[in-house]
């Protein structure tokens, strides 16, 4: 009878580390899915923020280039303005060496007064 209420026992205690053993196995399999589903966030967290990140560095980088366009066109509209100014200062100076030239022909050249009579010709 002793053995008959031992295997009873065993089987009891058995029955109990079965129950308890699929309890464990069910938080773990809940605590594993826990684990899963917080894995995907953080790694759509991460997509997220990646793309957040190249985002801005696309957004930096069109204002450096929108920057380096505006830097060279003040350079290009500088050089333009020089240009012209110097272009227009020669312009200025060969007026003022042609007109000189021309009055230094002019007094070299006879005076004649058209209504000065030539004597001789009556």
């Amino acid at each position: 009878m002793f053995g008959f209420k031992r295997s009873v026992v065993k089987i009891v205690d058995l029955e109990l580390k079965i129950d308890s053993l699929s309890k464990e196995r069910l938080q773990l399999k809940e605590e594993l899915e826990d684990i899963k589903l917080k894995k995907k966030m953080e790694e759509e967290d991460i997509k997220h923020m990646v793309k957040i990140n190249n985002e801005r560095k696309e957004i930096e980088l069109e204002k450096e280039r929108v920057k380096l366009e505006r830097e060279k066109a003040l350079e290009v509209a500088q050089v333009k303005d020089e240009y012209r100014d110097k272009t227009e200062k020669q312009l200025e100076n060969q007026l003022t060496n042609l007109k000189g030239m021309y009055g230094e022909i002019l007094q070299r050249l006879p005076n004649y007064n058209v209504n000065h009579n030539i004597k001789g010709s009556n």
